[in-house]
């Protein structure tokens, strides 16, 4: 009787063995494909800070170029300022020579 319980009981240590064996190589597994995932994270880290600095750098030439637009922008207005203020003064010496000559005609007959 002994015997038979020692052989059952040699029989559930190498059942629990060979389980065990298998539940470590399922951890080695699951360790690796940890390592495997930290190591992906770090390259994508990696490529999250080039891809910020590039960004920023687009960011930085957009803002260039939105000075560069205000500033041309202020230039027309001046211009355009400038030109309606000639165009302002020639049509009112039109009109005071055309309003002298209709309100003033000279009479030279």
């Amino acid at each position: 009787m002994s015997q038979t319980i020692e052989t059952n009981l040699v029989d559930v240590l190498n059942r629990l063995d060979q389980r065990m064996d298998r539940f470590e190589q399922k951890m080695d597994r699951f360790e690796q494909k940890l390592d495997d995932i930290k190591e992906d994270v770090a390259i994508l880290k990696g490529q999250n800070e080039q891809f910020d600095k590039r960004l920023q750098e687009i960011n930085k030439r957009i803002d260039e170029s939105n000075n560069r637009i205000n500033e041309t922008n202020n230039r027309i207005n001046t211009l355009t300022i400038g030109f309606l203020s000639i165009v302002g003064v020639f049509v009112t010496a039109l009109l005071t020579i055309i309003g002298k000559l209709v309100f003033f005609p000279t009479s030279n007959i």
